[in-house]
């Protein structure tokens, strides 16, 4: 992948007909950061670049899905440790989930229980579920790219999606095909 320079990043910020200041507000930068890296004055982190070519991209094409934030499922069903198999088991029922992610008493996630992880504790109802919840999950920020977590979901179900250290989102295998199918028809 080539490295864009700070001046194809300032044409194409012309030709969307933005601002420095529009774009700062667009990517979560200060428009002094614009300037600098459109100038030259400074090499960018990775992670700046990054911040501008995504705010790029969805401004020029905003009917695309460019982030996990944009495709994942923003309502969750969650569980604390202390709930039981029992409650794990009516919640997916009702809300038609096959996933409930695990907080604990801080609001982080620490497991995530599965219909394959209750199948094996339906004679156990009571049982807790942190004692049954996998602890092998994958927590993505809510800026990664669908690349990315298209390649990321092809050894996993699921994908639980953070911002700042909050769970705000999950995308499972079928959003994503959803969201491909959605991009493709849109292209």
């Amino acid at each position: 992948m080539e490295i864009p320079t700070g001046g194809f990043l300032r044409q194409w910020r012309k030709n969307l007909q933005l601002t420095q200041s529009e774009l700062a507000e667009l990517c979560g930068l200060t428009q002094s950061v614009i300037a600098k890296v459109e100038t030259g004055v400074v090499d960018p982190r990775a992670s700046t670049l990054r911040k501008i070519l995504r705010a790029l991209k969805r401004e020029e094409s905003p009917e695309r899905n460019h982030t996990v934030g944009d495709i994942m499922v923003k309502e969750i069903t969650t569980l604390v440790q202390s709930d039981t198999v029992q409650a794990s088991i009516d919640k997916m029922v009702r809300g038609g989930i096959s996933h409930l992610p695990v907080m604990n008493a801080d609001g982080s996630v620490v497991g995530l229980v599965s219909e394959s992880s209750l199948l094996s504790q339906l004679g156990a109802r009571q049982t807790r579920v942190d004692e049954v919840m996998r602890v092998d999950f994958t927590l993505i920020d809510v800026d990664e790219s669908i690349g990315e977590a298209r390649r990321l979901l092809q050894d996993r179900e699921l994908l639980l999606v953070s911002e700042k250290g909050e769970l705000v989102g999950l995308v499972s295998r079928i959003d994503m095909i959803r969201a491909l199918r959605r991009n493709e028809n849109q292209g």
